[in-house]
């Protein structure tokens, strides 16, 4: 573990966290070039990604196997980050959910490594089916297109994650794993909410600070399994 950088990249990711943020409020001023603040959001919403993912770095991931499937997991989501940055093509946002999808799976990967509780089993399933359910069924009317079945799919994933995140045994990791696997998925809600049901700015405001909060602390609970 190292703590040379332990406050700086993640003060780094937040502070790129709310440039994006700024920049996309810019974005639909009046006189402002649209196209200089997506530029820029991109680059901004890249530095944060890269944050997390060194962050993850310099606190060891690269040290357990743990640690590893984790890392994965972190550059995949910061090469969904890039492409759901993107705008004006509907493949960008389908290649994001795909990368997503894929980082979940290595989350789920990753904390089945930390001996899961399956006794708990019983009690967590069906709390996140549940919740996974509603959700689709929310949702269900406003797809179209490939996004009828990639949607179902990757809450598919995220509940799956979620249900290995809660079954970590009792412990410091537990805290940080559990708490930001639900940090992740409910930032999701809010991207799917701005993709297919409201688009608003309210919805980045509150599911961009949520997710690279998750991020950080998924990065972090590296520490606690060296």
């Amino acid at each position: 573990m190292s703590n040379s950088l332990i406050l700086f990249l993640p003060l780094v990711c937040l502070i790129g966290c709310g440039l994006t943020l700024w920049f996309e409020a810019r974005s639909g001023q009046e006189g402002v070039d649209a196209n200089a603040m997506q530029k820029l959001k991109i680059k901004t919403k890249l530095l944060a990604s890269l944050a997390f993912v060194g962050f993850a770095w310099d606190q060891g991931a690269a040290d357990s196997t743990y640690g590893q499937v984790l890392l994965v997991g972190l550059v995949l989501s910061l090469a969904g980050d890039v492409l759901l940055a993107m705008t004006g093509d509907k493949k960008w946002f389908v290649m994001g959910i795909g990368a997503f999808l894929l980082a979940h799976v290595a989350y789920a990967v990753a904390f089945g490594l930390l001996s899961p509780v399956t006794a708990k089993l019983p009690l967590v399933a069906p709390v996140v089916v549940l919740v996974m359910a509603g959700i689709g069924l929310w949702l269900r009317r406003y797809l179209t297109g490939v996004f009828v079945v990639a949607v179902p799919a990757y809450l598919l994933a995220i509940g799956v994650m979620l249900v290995m995140a809660w079954l970590v045994p009792v412990s410091l990791v537990q805290f940080w794993v559990t708490t930001g696997a639900t940090l992740f998925a409910l930032s999701d809600v809010f991207v799917a909410r701005n993709r297919f049901v409201k688009p608003a700015f309210e919805n980045r405001l509150i599911g961009l600070p949520l997710y690279y909060v998750a991020q950080l602390m998924l990065a972090y609970s590296v520490v606690w399994v060296m």
